[in-house]
């Protein structure tokens, strides 16, 4: 079996290499303009390396790489070298856009030629795509073929912005993690990063000024001012980046040429802020929550104080990024906090306000001017066109909608495209995996069809305002599995990468996705990403299941007895005839070490035995999430308490009658999404309805009953308060 998928792959690698000899480019992104000839130009021990730059980190980067890969000495050479060479040129008169280059190979070497020292990075990018993929790595077979056909490639990026936004706050991630993506971003032209700093859960970078930030404002737990959410757990949780090591990193990513954004979220998204420093928040006695369910996370408008303290913390900002933007967030202010302040309404009294709207321009105005003072100019997502104008400095960054980037654009701001529906990375790729759904199903294809500039609507001079676009990762879903952040950003980030670099007339979603299955996960598998493999399509037809791999070569593997399968699993090789499809599970497998979302059969869904019952319980549920959407028989709707569960809470399914089943699942979160479970509970079951036998603990808020008899009733216990305002519950599914 495994002969089989090592054959499978090497098929699938020889095929991506012929379509290359034949002329056509497994690039990606898509170059402008790439021509192929006859012949090749061969790597060996003699072949020299030369840049005129007076910065050689490019030429070390490349060189580092090939004499790992391919065991060659490379050498460096003092002058131009008249043959058998990799030349690096910075021609500043050349006729070569700003990060632009041309990547020449014929039988005297490699040339690339770029205006900018950028333009020379990217066109070894390119290079280094036209290698075995395993350069990446220096994993090496030993039969690697280190030539080089014949090419002039003259190329140039689409958009001067093409980035992705990380939230370590919700989810801290270490410096080692932050560099790989950063290192991942470079391999794909990307040349932006904004960095989400700080958010309600937590503080992420050292403030030298105020302390408690990082002391206090950067852990979450039992024990601290932060409560546990997400799944983090009661014990500590949480980081932060010392200045030195942002130092670090914004010089790491500088050399691969990536400016790094920071955002330190204002107005709202503040709790961490709120709970370290109490002052500055409003002193009002609203308990309304935001839309994430936090109390108390809006900085006092009315507080005056509180923009010297914003200066301060902006002014350390300005040591340690270069970056000509600071983001300030603006998005989602839970505007009731200033509503129910004496000092917010006394100020809205004083500038004859009338709505929220326009406090909130008031505040944005007020840190754009700090900002302007400081040599900075202000970001922010699109809630701070609301409420008045902006000045023109400041750049939009539209996650609403592509129409908010538009209007943006209109309104002459530098703007960026993140529109959630198609760049929102924590979404589902698939209604069958993890990650949020609110702003759709965001697939590979999806996130590829972006066009930044919308519509026909924008006339040329407001179209040169989208500065391009960028994927955005929010890591409330983030805390498990181990490298599930490289799940949900590759490959679709590869598609934005397309989006934002390859002129619209080269864009070809069959080409890019048959590019990205027969070459460019063996690129990304060597880079070391944990990127998605595309399940397979199962149907079950005429007495038989039907299984259709993602790609022709893709391996699949199966199980006919409820369990996921594994790298051990039997190969798919025909259909499969059966009467019981629903124990099937099917899998993509890619090298035997990553796997896809486990799949069944598509077109069969479970019968479920549908019991009348009644519910006991000592929770308050949500209007809007009422007890009744758990008795409804559809495992689509689900039921939401009012408040945080408390250690003794129960929820009692009664039966009418005693149920004889195999098995019973107890669900709790929201159905697919594994959010607001509870967190430390246990499922219990009873013959009698009286006396009750302890199952499982929840696992991830699930368990499973098996029971010996009829079931009369099932419960669930809460052991300690779950780590969210609210918890969720689903319909047993009694088999």
């Amino acid at each position: 079996m495994k002969k089989m998928a090592k054959l499978l792959i090497v098929l699938s690698l020889l095929f991506a290499s012929t379509m290359a000899s034949y002329g056509q480019t497994t690039l990606i992104p898509q170059p402008s303009e790439a021509e192929f000839y006859e012949g090749k130009f061969v790597l060996n021990r003699e072949c020299e390396i030369f840049t005129n730059e007076k910065n050689h980190f490019t030429l070390d980067y490349l060189r580092g790489l090939l004499t790992k890969a391919a065991a060659l000495p490379l050498n460096v050479a003092a002058v131009t070298p008249s043959a058998n060479y990799i030349q690096l040129l910075l021609k500043t008169d050349a006729d070569i856009p700003e990060e632009g280059y041309l990547l020449e190979i014929s039988e005297k070497g490699v040339v690339v030629t770029a205006t900018t020292s950028s333009g020379i990075f990217y066109g070894v990018q390119t290079l280094l795509q036209l290698l075995p993929p395993s350069v990446y790595s220096g994993n090496v077979t030993g039969h690697e073929d280190w030539s080089l056909q014949y090419v002039k490639i003259s190329d140039r990026p689409r958009f001067r912005y093409r980035g992705l936004m990380l939230d370590v706050s919700r989810t801290f991630f270490d410096v080692k993690t932050v560099k790989e993506h950063i290192n991942w971003l470079a391999h794909h032209k990307m040349n932006k990063f904004h960095w989400h700093l700080t958010d309600d859960n937590g503080w992420r970078i050292e403030i030298k000024r105020y302390p408690l930030l990082t002391q206090m404002g950067a852990w979450r737990g039992d024990e601290e001012v932060l409560s546990p959410v997400y799944g983090s757990g009661p014990k500590r949780y949480g980081g932060f980046y010392t200045q030195a090591e942002i130092r670090d990193v914004v010089a790491y990513a500088a050399e691969r040429f990536i400016e790094i954004i920071p955002e330190i979220e204002l107005p709202g998204h503040s709790r961490a802020v709120i709970v370290t420093y109490p002052e500055t928040g409003c002193s009002g006695r609203d308990t309304s929550v935001s839309v994430q369910g936090e109390e108390k996370n809006v900085w006092c408008v009315g507080n005056e104080n509180n923009f010297q303290m914003i200066e301060n913390i902006i002014k350390e900002l300005t040591k340690l990024f270069p970056s000509k933007y600071i983001h300030i967030g603006g998005d989602e202010v839970n505007f009731n906090s200033w509503l129910n302040c004496p000092h917010c309404k006394a100020l809205m009294k004083k500038e004859g306000m009338e709505k929220p709207e326009e406090l909130q321009n008031y505040f944005v105005r007020k840190v754009e001017s700090i900002l302007e003072r400081n040599g900075r100019h202000m970001a922010g997502w699109d809630e701070i066109m609301d409420g008045g104008k902006l000045n023109k400095n400041s750049r939009v960054y539209a996650w609403r909608s592509v129409g908010k980037g538009i209007e943006s654009a209109k309104r002459g701001h530098s703007t960026v495209m993140q529109p959630s529906s198609f760049c929102y990375l924590d979404m589902k790729q698939s209604p069958v995996e993890r990650g949020h759904n609110w702003a759709g199903i965001v697939t590979l294809e999806k996130s590829y069809s972006l066009d930044p500039l919308g519509s026909d609507e924008l006339s040329d001079s407001e179209a040169s305002n989208i500065e391009g676009v960028q994927g955005g990762l929010w890591s409330e879903l983030l805390v498990r599995p181990p490298k599930f952040i490289d799940y949900q950003i590759y490959p679709r980030i590869v598609a934005l990468a397309e989006v934002g670099w390859t002129q619209p007339e080269k864009k070809n979603w069959d080409e890019f996705n048959k590019n990205l299955g027969s070459v460019h996960y063996e690129r990304l598998f060597h880079m070391g990403v944990n990127f998605r493999v595309p399940p397979p399509e199962v149907v079950y037809e005429e007495g038989s299941i039907r299984v259709k791999p993602p790609f022709p070569w893709s391996v699949v593997r199966y199980t006919g007895d409820e369990k996921d399968p594994d790298r051990l699993s039997p190969l798919y090789k025909g259909e499969i005839f059966t009467d019981q499809p629903l124990k099937y599970r099917f899998a993509t497998f890619y090298n035997d070490l990553l796997r896809s979302p486990v799949v069944r059969v598509s077109n069969i869904s479970p019968a479920y035995q549908k019991i009348p019952f009644i519910i006991e319980t000592s929770l308050s549920f949500d209007p809007r999430f009422p007890v009744t959407n758990i008795m409804d028989n559809n495992l689509s709707t689900y039921s939401r308490t009012s408040q945080k569960l408390r250690k003794g809470d129960y929820i009692t399914f009664v039966f009418d009658r005693a149920v004889a089943t195999k098995r019973i699942f107890v669900c709790t979160g929201i159905p697919l999404i594994e959010f607001y479970y509870v967190t430390d509970g246990f499922a219990e079951f009873s013959y009698d309805g009286i006396n009750y036998i302890r199952g499982d603990d929840l696992v991830y808020g699930n368990a499973v009953i098996i029971p010996e008899k009829p079931v009369k009733s099932v419960r669930i216990m809460v052991n300690s308060p779950n780590d969210a305002r609210t918890a969720a519950f689903q319909d047993l599914k009694i088999e």
